[in-house]
C-alpha cells in the first residue's frame, strides 16, 4: 500500500490493467500489483488510464454516435431539455453557458442522471410537497424527443459505467488497506452523472461569428482549469486530444486518447476522505482548433446523504483530520447553486 508521494513531478499519466478487478477469482499477485499501481497513481498523479476494463469498443462507439446525433440537432430541439426548465441541475447547457475561473468555456454539454429510482411524477409531487424525498439533483426524466433511440443507448452505457466505477472504487479501497467493499455503502445512483460534451471548432473567424451573448474576448479554453468536486470520474474521449493535467511543478501534461482505455481521476471528496493522501488534480481542455471534439465523462458519486469524513487509516498523531464531516448531497447542491446562479 502506498502511503507517501514519491515527490517526483509526473511527466505522463500511467496506464493500469484492471483485469483483476473486473474478473472473478483473480490471481492474488495480479490483484496486488493492480492495487499498488492504483494507489501510486492516486498518490502521485490523481489520474490514471484503465485498460482491460470489460466494456466493448463497440459500446463506446455507439455512445459517442448518440452524443454526436444529439449535438447535431437544431438548437431549438436541444433547448427543449435545457438545464433550468426544472429545478434540477440536469439537462442541456448551450455553447458558452459555463464559466470557469471567470472565463467563458467553449463547449456545450448535456448532463443526464437517469437512475434516480424515482420517476418524474414522483419527483414533481415530492418537490411540491417540499418532501425530503426530492432533492435538486434528481433528474425529471428529460430525453431529447427527436432521438427516440437515445435513451436505450445511454441507459446501457450508464449501467456499464456505474458497475465499472464501483470496481475501480474497490481497487482504491484496497490500495488504502481497507476491505474492497468499504466504499460500497456510500455509493448512490441518485447523484452520479453521465455528461456528454461537444467542443465545436474554434478560431478567430468562428469567434467573430459567435452569438453576441458570448463574451468571446474571455474565451481561453474549451474547459478552464478546475478540479472535480466528487468521488471519481471515468472519461471516454475521442482522438482529437486537448485534455491536460497539471503536475506539482505547474507543468501541463497531455492526457490524450489511448485506444482501449478510459481515463480515471479522483475528485475533492476522495481527497477529503483520504485526508489529503490522495489529491484531486487540476485539469483543463484546450480549444479544439479546426475540428469538433467530443468526450463523455461519467461522474461516480456518493449517496445524497453520505457523510464524508477523513478515514481513520489516513489519520494519525502527526496527520490529524484536516476536514470536518460533510453530507455530500447538500454540499454539492450548494456548489451547483453557485455555478448555475
Amino acid at each position: 500500500m502506498s502511503e507517501h508521494s514519491s515527490g517526483a513531478a509526473f511527466k505522463e499519466v500511467p496506464v493500469i490493467s484492471i483485469a483483476p478487478l473486473v474478473t472473478p477469482d483473480p490471481d492474488p499477485a495480479a490483484l496486488r500489483e493492480t492495487v499498488e499501481q492504483i494507489g501510486a497513481a492516486c498518490l502521485d498523479v490523481g489520474f490514471f488510464y484503465v485498460r482491460d476494463h470489460g466494456i466493448a469498443e463497440a459500446d463506446s462507439r455507439e455512445l459517442f454516435d448518440a452524443a454526436k446525433k444529439f449535438f447535431a440537432l437544431p438548437l431549438e430541439e436541444k433547448m427543449r431539455i435545457r438545464l433550468g426548465i426544472t429545478e434540477q441541475f440536469r439537462g442541456y447547457v448551450p455553447l458558452g453557458g459555463e464559466v470557469t475561473g471567470g472565463k467563458t468555456d467553449w463547449h456545450e454539454c448535456l448532463d443526464l442522471q437517469p437512475r434516480s429510482g424515482r420517476n418524474a411524477d414522483t419527483i414533481a409531487k415530492a418537490a411540491a410537497a417540499r418532501s425530503a424525498d426530492a432533492h435538486p439533483l434528481d433528474d425529471p426524466g428529460q430525453w431529447p424527443p427527436a432521438l427516440p433511440e437515445f435513451r436505450t443507448t445511454v441507459m446501457r452505457a450508464w449501467d456499464q459505467l456505474y458497475g465499472l466505477s464501483g470496481r475501480i472504487a474497490a481497487g482504491m479501497a484496497l490500495s488504502l488497506g481497507l476491505d474492497e467493499h468499504h466504499f460500497a455503502p456510500y455509493h448512490g445512483v441518485e447523484l452520479s452523472d453521465l455528461r456528454m460534451v461537444h467542443y465545436p471548432p474554434y478560431n478567430e473567424t468562428v469567434g467573430r461569428a459567435a452569438p453576441e451573448a458570448l463574451p468571446m474576448d474571455e474565451v481561453e479554453h474549451g474547459f478552464g482549469a478546475h478540479v472535480d468536486y466528487g468521488f471519481l470520474a471515468v472519461l471516454q474521449q475521442d482522438e482529437v486530444g486537448g485534455l491536460e493535467v497539471r503536475n506539482p511543478e505547474g507543468q501541463w501534461i497531455s492526457a490524450p486518447h489511448i485506444p482501449g482505455t478510459f481515463l480515471v481521476n479522483i475528485g475533492q471528496m476522495m481527497q477529503r476522505w483520504t485526508n489529503d493522501r490522495y489529491r484531486a488534480t487540476w485539469h483543463r481542455v484546450t480549444l479544439p482548433g479546426t475540428v469538433d471534439r467530443y468526450s463523455v465523462p461519467f461522474f461516480f458519486e456518493p449517496r445524497y446523504d453520505a457523510l464524508i469524513e477523513p478515514l481513520a487509516v489516513c489519520c494519525d498523531a502527526d496527520n490529524p483530520p484536516r476536514y470536518e464531516a460533510v453530507e455530500f448531497g447538500p454540499y454539492v447542491v450548494d456548489l451547483f447553486s453557485k455555478a448555475y446562479d
